[in-house]
């Protein structure tokens, strides 16, 4: 159990000191120092678990404590990235938007409202054509009495209805 000063601790955890008293006050770190006059050490171990969420058993003091422990984003999560880093993920970004630009350019993505529109068109313009047959039909079928001939004049418009689908 190696103990070290809040100064020490907060160099470890790369923070600064206010901001390890801020954290020490909402009870995250509670159990893992004590206080000598007016010196506050920490045990080293136990701080940086506590620290990085890692004991899940420490006590909370407060109300307000306990509210946080569910809200708390991870530190690593806080962090600003490097600049390096940033600029990496900038230029990957950059990378991505310039492929999407391409492939949409050669065709290969479209925009989906766009797609949606002309399947949308097609189906009703193929719901058309099947909701005309019976009034295209009727009066021819009303003369005829071989069913051969009323099969064979419902299927062809039946297909030249369902055509529409392979021509768009």
């Amino acid at each position: 159990m190696p103990e070290v000063t809040q100064k020490e601790l907060a160099n470890i955890l790369g923070v600064s000191s206010p901001r390890l008293s801020q954290v020490k006050s909402t009870g995250r770190l509670d159990g893992t120092w004590t206080a000598r006059g007016r010196t506050v050490y920490y045990d080293k171990d136990a701080a940086i678990k506590a620290w990085n969420y890692e004991n899940p058993n420490q006590p909370s003091t407060s109300a307000k404590a306990t509210e946080q422990d569910s809200t708390r984003i991870p530190t690593k999560e806080l962090e600003i990235p490097s600049f390096n880093d940033s600029r990496a993920k900038t230029e990957y970004f950059r990378a991505e938007m310039a492929r999407l630009d391409l492939e949409e350019k050669e065709e290969k993505l479209c925009d989906a409202e766009k797609v949606k529109r002309e399947a949308f068109s097609m189906a009703r313009s193929v719901r058309d054509a099947m909701n005309s047959i019976p009034d295209r039909v009727a009066n021819q079928f009303a003369a005829e009495t071989d069913s051969v001939v009323i099969h064979q004049a419902l299927s062809e418009e039946l297909r030249k209805a369902l055509e529409r689908l392979t021509d768009a």
